[in-house]
C-alpha cells in the first residue's frame, strides 16, 4: 500500500463483517476501498464500497473537521434512503489500538458503484445516455433539496453510475441543512461548479453561507459540459474560469452558451446560470422541464460503462504512487486532490495538473501538484505563483511530507514551526484556538504556506531591485521586515533563496513566470 493514501489499509484487514478488498480512490481526508463480506453473508449486500474517515490521528483542527464531515454525511445518508441518492448500508468505527494509524476511523459502508459520469466523460466526451443521465441526477438534486437539504458539491466525479446505468448521487461531506433560506457549509469548493457569489464569499464561524440555488447553478454546469463536452464559462484554468464568472456575475460579460445545445436544454442551462440566485430557476421547475427536455414517458438510454480500473495507455506508464491520486474512476467525495481542471475527452489527471502554469517533467510529485496550483490561483498576487510554491517546498523539504526537525521545532513539507502555523491555519485569517502538534498533513501545511506567502507580499518595499518571488522565499524564512531592512535577501539567507531561485527557473513553464 502506497504511503499517498489519506487512510492506508492493508487488503484483508477486518473491520466488523467486512474486509477490506482492492484500494478504489483517495483523496486528502479518506479512502474508498472495495468490501467484501467476510461473515453473514446472507444478510444483506455481500459486496460494498468502504469509505474510511480518519479521526484519531491529526491535528485537533483537522481532526473537528473530519468529525464534522463524517457526522453529516452519515446524517444525511440515513434520512434520506431513496433510489437516487447512493445508499448506506451501515457506519463503524474502528476500534485497533494496536494500528494507531486506523484506530478512531469512521467507515461509511456504501453502496458499491460501477463508475461515475467523470469516468464516462473522460472516455466518451458526450455520451448518447447524456440527457437521460441528466434527468436521473436533477431527480436526486430535487430529493434532496425536497428533504430541505443542499448537496454543495455537485459535479461529475460525485455522479455515480450503477451496474444498471441508473444514477446516483454521492458525497455528502459538504451537504447542509437547509435553516430557512440558507445553509452553513464548510469552505471547500470545486470553483468551476461554485456560483460566482460564492466564489470570494466571507466564511463565518459556522462556514459559508449557502442557498439551494447553488445546486441549481452546478447542475446548469455540469448539463453544458454533459451535452458539449465543454465548460459553459470561457477558460483554459479553473483559475481563468472564475474570473470569467466573476465578469458575467458584474454584468461587464455576457454568457455565450455552446451553439450545439439544442433550444430547450438552452434555455434550462441559462436559467441554472442566471447571475444572480433570485433569477435562478427552483428545483421542482427544473426538474419537470429537464424531464421534458430529455424525453417524458420513454426510457432513458443506459451507457456503456468503462470497467472500473481502465487506464489510458499515457496512464500505464505514470507510476503506481501516481494511480493513488488519480481518483476520477469513482467519486464517493474524496477527488478533492484530483478533480480534473482540464477538457472532457483530454484526460487529466494528477501527473498533468495545471500543466499551463508549472512544469510536469522536473519532479513535482504528483500528489502535491493540485494543492500546490489551487493554493496560488487562491492568492490575488500574481508573484505567488505554482512555480514559487513548489520550488520552495523543494528546498524547505524536498517535498517530505513527515519531515521532523525537533531542533530546529520544524515539521512537515513546509517545515512549519507550530506556533507559527497557528495563525496561517484558518481560511477566515483567525489564528486556531490551539497550537497545532505535528504531524501537519500537506493538506494543511501547503494551503497555510500559500496565505502566508500572500500576506508577505505586499509589505515588501516596491523599491526592492531582485525578484519579488525570490524575496518572497527569503522572508518566509526570516520576516519581511528584515529583508525590507536589508534592501533584499539578507546574506545569512543567500544560499537558501539561490535554491529558490533554482528551482523557480527550472518548474517555471516556457514563457510563464
Amino acid at each position: 500500500m502506497t504511503g499517498t493514501y489519506a487512510v492506508p489499509v492493508p487488503k484483508g484487514y477486518r473491520v466488523g463483517a467486512w474486509e477490506v478488498r482492492e484500494p478504489l480512490a483517495t483523496g486528502a481526508f479518506g479512502s474508498v476501498y472495495a468490501g467484501r463480506r467476510a461473515e453473514g453473508g446472507e444478510d444483506g449486500p455481500l459486496t460494498a464500497a468502504l469509505k474510511f474517515l480518519p479521526t484519531g490521528t491529526r491535528t485537533p483542527r483537522q481532526l473537528h473537521h473530519l468529525r464534522e464531515l463524517a457526522e453529516r454525511e452519515v446524517d444525511v445518508l440515513r434520512r434520506l434512503k431513496q433510489p437516487r441518492l447512493i445508499r448506506m448500508y451501515e457506519t463503524l468505527t474502528v476500534d485497533d489500538p494496536g494500528r494507531p494509524e486506523l484506530d478512531g476511523a469512521t467507515v461509511l459502508v456504501l453502496e458499491r458503484a460501477e463508475g461515475s459520469l467523470s469516468a464516462l466523460l473522460a472516455a466518451s466526451p458526450r455520451p448518447g445516455a447524456g440527457p437521460g443521465l441528466l434527468a436521473q441526477t436533477c431527480e436526486g438534486l430535487a430529493q434532496l433539496h425536497r428533504a430541505g437539504w443542499v448537496h454543495g458539491d455537485l459535479k461529475p466525479a460525485n455522479v455515480l453510475l450503477m451496474a444498471d446505468g441508473s444514477v446516483r448521487l454521492a458525497d455528502f461531506n459538504m451537504a447542509a441543512e437547509l435553516e430557512g433560506t440558507h445553509a452553513y457549509t464548510s469552505a471547500f469548493a470545486t470553483p468551476d461548479y461554485t456560483p460566482p457569489e460564492l466564489l470570494w464569499s466571507e466564511i463565518g464561524e459556522r462556514g459559508r453561507r449557502i442557498r439551494a440555488s447553488a445546486d441549481v447553478w452546478a447542475f446548469g454546469v455540469l448539463a453544458h459540459l454533459v451535452l458539449t463536452g465543454a465548460f459553459p464559462l470561457p477558460g483554459a484554468t479553473p483559475a481563468a474560469r472564475r474570473t470569467a464568472a466573476a465578469a458575467y456575475a458584474s454584468g461587464t460579460d455576457e454568457l455565450r452558451l455552446s451553439p450545439e445545445l439544442p433550444d430547450a436544454w438552452r434555455d434550462i442551462i441559462r436559467a441554472c446560470l442566471a447571475r444572480t440566485h433570485e433569477e435562478r430557476i427552483g428545483v421542482a421547475d427544473l426538474l419537470r422541464r429537464v424531464r421534458e427536455a430529455a424525453g417524458t414517458g420513454r426510457p432513458f438510454p443506459l451507457p456503456r460503462l468503462l470497467p472500473a480500473r481502465r487506464r489510458s495507455r499515457r496512464a500505464v506508464a505514470v507510476s503506481a504512487a501516481l494511480a493513488t491520486v488519480t481518483v476520477t474512476v469513482l467519486g464517493y467525495g474524496v477527488d478533492r486532490w484530483a478533480a480534473s481542471g482540464g477538457e472532457p475527452g483530454a484526460r487529466t489527471d494528477a501527473a498533468t495538473y495545471g500543466a499551463d502554469v508549472l512544469r510536469t517533467d522536473r519532479g513535482v510529485p504528483a500528489a502535491y501538484r493540485l494543492l500546490i496550483v489551487e493554493t496560488a490561483h487562491d492568492c490575488p498576487s500574481e508573484d505567488v505563483s505554482a512555480p514559487l510554491i513548489a520550488a520552495m517546498l523543494k528546498v524547505e523539504s524536498d517535498f517530505d511530507p513527515d519531515l521532523a526537525d525537533p531542533v530546529t521545532d520544524e515539521y512537515g513539507i513546509a517545515r512549519w514551526t507550530p506556533k507559527v502555523l497557528r495563525w496561517w491555519m484558518n481560511e477566515d485569517g483567525t489564528p486556531a484556538e490551539n497550537v497545532p502538534e505535528p504531524p501537519f498533513p500537506p493538506a494543511e501545511s501547503v494551503p497555510a504556506m500559500g496565505r502566508y506567502l500572500c500576506w508577505i507580499a505586499p509589505r515588501l518595499d516596491e523599491e526592492l531591485r531582485e525578484d519579488r518571488r525570490v524575496l518572497i522565499a527569503a522572508a518566509y524564512r526570516t520576516s519581511w521586515r528584515r529583508v525590507n531592512d536589508a534592501g533584499g535577501v539578507p546574506a545569512k539567507y543567500r544560499a537558501y533563496a539561490d535554491r529558490v531561485a533554482h528551482y523557480l527557473e527550472e518548474y517555471t513553464p516556457p514563457g510563464g513566470r
